[in-house]
């Protein structure tokens, strides 16, 4: 599905089969589940205004030692669905990265606008439950925007918006990850959780 200025944004709703969606809700809202707090969600770099909320990275890639969650096996069967859907090519796993924001009626339209790499990968995103709390896409990418010009973009609102989705169960878009993005707060349901994959 295209959006402005040739960002194309894929969006399937059910990529997987309902007790699947139910399946992995239930893991990410697990009193097992290990929730880890981030004082700012999206960027490594101080911008001024800070969005907090929590994370879970379910895989990170290492050369010398690759980290694995239990949930990387409950999750990468998802993604396989999503590229076999989507006719999106898929190489090697990045990261998969579990990310949850409580409400939150305060703050700005969105957090920080941010690129999970800065080198060529594919995004694609899954919404774990219904909730408010849109992801926003923008045109700029990190080709045109370098990480020192993208705080002065995030600073003076300088980036243009491509697309807003909003989050529904089961729904999963993907877009090239050289697109910077963001996520908001929900405003009115209690939480919203998303696993972010990031891959070649």
């Amino acid at each position: 599905m295209p959006a402005s200025d040739g960002v194309r944004i894929i969006e399937i709703d059910d990529v997987i089969p309902r007790l699947y969606q139910d399946q992995i809700e239930a893991e990410a809202t697990s009193d097992k589940m290990a929730w880890f707090f981030n004082r700012e969600s999206a960027r490594r770099v101080e911008v001024g205004t800070r969005y907090g909320g929590f994370s879970h990275v379910a895989y990170r890639f290492d050369e010398q030692n690759p980290s694995f969650s239990p949930l990387t096996a409950l999750l990468l069967p998802l993604l396989y669905s999503f590229c076999d859907k989507a006719g999106v090519p898929f190489k090697s796993l990045l990261r998969i990265r579990l990310g949850l924001f409580t409400q939150n009626t305060a703050g700005g339209p969105y957090h920080n606008p941010h690129v999970d790499f800065y080198l060529p990968h594919y995004n694609a995103l899954y919404y774990v439950n219904d909730s408010d709390g849109d992801t926003f896409v923008f045109d700029e990418t990190y080709d045109q925007v370098s990480l020192e010009r993208s705080l002065e973009y995030t600073r003076d609102s300088k980036f243009t918006l491509a697309r807003r989705i909003s989050p529904k169960k089961g729904r999963m878009i993907g877009f090239d990850g050289k697109h910077y993005h963001a996520s908001m707060h929900p405003v009115e349901s209690s939480h919203r959780i998303a696993i972010a994959f990031s891959f070649v």
